[in-house]
C-alpha cells in the first residue's frame, strides 16, 4: 500500500527526491514552498496539490508522513511541526544547524511516537556497502587511517541560504563533507574527537568555501575529511589498514544523477577491482522511510545517526573559531 508523503521545498534537489519517491512507492499527495509560483509550477510537474501553508500541507488528511528538504536552519521547526500532527518525518542531512535544533527534533518525533529518518544516502551506495563489507571481514586488517574529500562548485550569491556563514556553518563540510562523515562512522565506528580549520580562499560569499575536518575515532583510526565549494566535482575516500589499501574513486562529473554514481565508481582493494552491485540510493531509503511509515521501527539512519554526523562538524567549527 503507497503511503502519503507531502514534500516540503521545491528547488533542485526536491525533484530529484520527488523522481525518488515515485520510483520507492511513495505517493506524493501535496508540496509546500513559501514562493506560491514556484510552488504551483513544481506541483504542477509532480502532479500533486499545492498548499497555501505549511500548516495546511501537514494537515491534509491523506499525508502520512512529510519529506524535508529545505535550509537547515528551518528543519527543526517544520520537523515538530509534522511531529506535533502524528507525521513521520523524514529530513535531508544535516538533520540540523545546531545540536540542541536536532535534540528538540528528536526529542518531538520520540514523544509522538512517529519516525525520524535522516537522508545520509551515501551509505547506501553499491560501493559503500561493499567497502562496509570488506572492512567487517577484515580484508584490510584494523583500519588505522582514512582520506576523503568531497567538492561541488556552484553559484553563491549573497542572498542564497548556503552562503551565510549563520545559516550554514561549516559551509562545504556542512552540506557535503557531513556525507563522508555518516559513511566513515557507518564504516568505522563512533568518532571520540573531530577538529577543522575553514577558509575563505576563492569566493565573495560570507561563508567559508572550503573545509578539513580530522577525526579520532573509538577504534584509534584517524580520517580527515575535506571539501570545497569552489573546485570541480569530486568525491573519493581511501582507507589504509594493516594489510591493504582500499580506493573508492567516482567520476562525479554525472552528478546529480545519484543513480548514476555507482556505475561511474572504482573500487580496488590493493590495486586490484572490486566488484559490487549498483544501488539507487535515494529510492532505498524512502522505500525504507515508507515502511516505517506503515510498520514502525528505527530507520537505518535515524535522529542518533543524524545528531553524530552533525556532532562532528559542529565540534569542529566550534573549535576552529573559538577564541585563542
Amino acid at each position: 500500500m503507497s503511503a502519503g508523503v507531502a514534500l516540503i521545498g521545491t528547488g533542485m534537489w526536491a525533484a530529484r527526491i520527488a523522481e525518488a519517491a515515485r520510483r520507492a512507492g511513495l505517493h506524493i499527495v501535496t508540496c509546500f514552498a513559501r514562493d506560491a509560483e514556484r510552488r504551483r509550477a513544481f506541483a504542477a510537474r509532480v502532479g500533486c496539490a499545492a498548499a497555501g501553508t505549511l500548516d495546511e500541507a501537514l494537515e491534509h488528511p491523506a499525508v502520512k508522513g512529510v519529506l524535508l528538504v529545505t535550509p537547515n536552519d528551518t528543519h527543526a521547526e517544520q520537523a515538530i511541526a509534522a511531529a506535533r500532527r502524528g507525521r513521520h518525518v523524514f529530513v535531508e542531512k544535516p538533520i540540523a544547524n545546531t545540536l540542541p535544533a536536532a535534540e528538540r527534533m528528536a526529542d518531538a518525533c520520540a514523544q509522538a511516537g512517529v519516525t525520524l529518518m535522516v537522508g545520509h544516502a551515501f551509505r547506501r551506495l553499491g560501493a559503500a556497502r561493499r567497502t562496509a563489507a570488506l572492512v567487517a571481514e577484515g580484508a584490510l586488517g584494523r583500519v588505522v587511517l582514512a582520506e576523503a574529500t568531497f567538492s561541488l562548485p556552484g553559484r553563491l550569491p549573497p542572498h542564497a541560504w548556503r552562503a551565510q556563514r549563520e545559516r550554514n556553518p561549516g559551509g562545504p563540510l556542512m552540506q557535503l563533507g557531513i556525507h563522508h562523515v555518516d559513511t566513515l562512522i557507518s564504516w568505522l565506528g563512533p568518532v571520540q574527537r573531530s577538529t577543522g580549520r575553514f577558509a575563505r580562499v576563492a569566493t565573495e560569499a560570507d561563508i567559508d568555501d572550503a573545509g578539513v575536518v580530522t577525526l579520532e575515532f573509538a577504534s584509534g583510526a584517524l580520517a580527515v575529511v575535506t571539501g570545497s565549494y569552489v573546485s570541480p566535482k569530486t568525491l573519493a575516500l581511501r582507507l589504509q589498514g594493516t594489510d591493504a589499501v582500499l580506493e573508492y574513486r567516482t567520476d562525479f562529473s554525472v552528478w546529480p544523477d545519484a543513480r548514476a554514481l555507482d556505475a561511474a565508481t572504482t573500487l580496488t582493494l590493493d590495486g586490484r577491482p572490486v566488484a559490487f552491485a549498483e544501488r539507487d540510493m535515494l529510492a532505498e531509503e524512502l522505500v525504507e522511510f515508507g515502511r516505517c511509515i506503515r510498520e514502525g521501527g528505527a530507520p537505518e539512519t535515524g535522529a542518533s545517526e543524524g545528531i553524530a554526523a552533525l556532532r562532528v562538524i559542529v565540534e569542529a567549527v566550534e573549535g576552529a573559531w573559538a577564541p585563542a
